[in-house]
């Protein structure tokens, strides 16, 4: 049975000021690259906006390895998605909600970063229908001209022991793969800082 895989990531604005037309989206090119996504197991829509779909077909593990629709014990997808933040904005936190079903011994591994920044892994090894919730993972710096900066999520889904089988899978389209960002506007440079820069 072919396997559907829904991830959706959304933007949600937390806006102190009158700049309401200041806004966060995904850019493009968003670059796919692992096992679990390979090119034609994938579909993804939503650049230019601040909802991105992506849905899989083959993103799962499964030991004996031919259980598996992606035919492997262990399966990876990692992306790099570019965001736009708008000058004097900053991403503050990302919250990422994982669903899916897994059976015997398995591994569910993410990883969150951006260029140039540490990032969060994190490694669950759930069992049945599970939800798995990842809390402030990543921030930016503040943006001084308006510029990409390139979210980098690298994931894998592992069947350790016999009988294993593990899948990021959804029911429907309500209970989705959800990795919301949350951003802020800069907080002002102190008044003394830029009179001493002027020295």
């Amino acid at each position: 049975m072919k396997k559907i895989i829904v991830a959706t990531l959304a933007a949600a604005f937390c806006i102190v000021t009158a700049e309401a037309d200041a806004q966060v989206y995904f850019n493009s090119p968003i670059d796919f690259a692992g096992t679990g996504c390979k090119l034609g197991s994938y579909i993804f829509s939503g650049e230019k906006t601040d909802t991105l779909t992506v849905m899989f077909s083959a993103y799962d593990a499964a030991n004996p390895s031919s259980n598996a629709v992606s035919g492997l014990q262990n399966t990876s997808c990692n992306f790099v998605i570019p965001l736009y933040v708008p000058q004097g904005y900053q991403v503050s936190t990302m919250t990422a909600d994982w669903r899916g079903y897994a059976e015997g011994s398995t591994e569910l591994f993410r990883e969150y970063f951006f260029a140039g920044a540490k990032g969060i892994d994190k490694i669950s090894n759930p069992s049945g229908n599970y939800t798995e919730r990842d809390d402030d993972l990543i921030y930016t710096t503040c943006s001084s001209y308006g510029e990409d900066v390139f979210l980098r999520i690298n994931t894998s889904v592992r069947a350790i022991g016999s009988k294993s089988y593990i899948v990021v899978d959804t029911a429907d389209l309500q209970n989705n793969v959800v990795f919301h960002l949350n951003w802020k506007k800069c907080d002002p440079i102190p008044l003394p800082s830029i009179f001493m820069l002027l020295l």
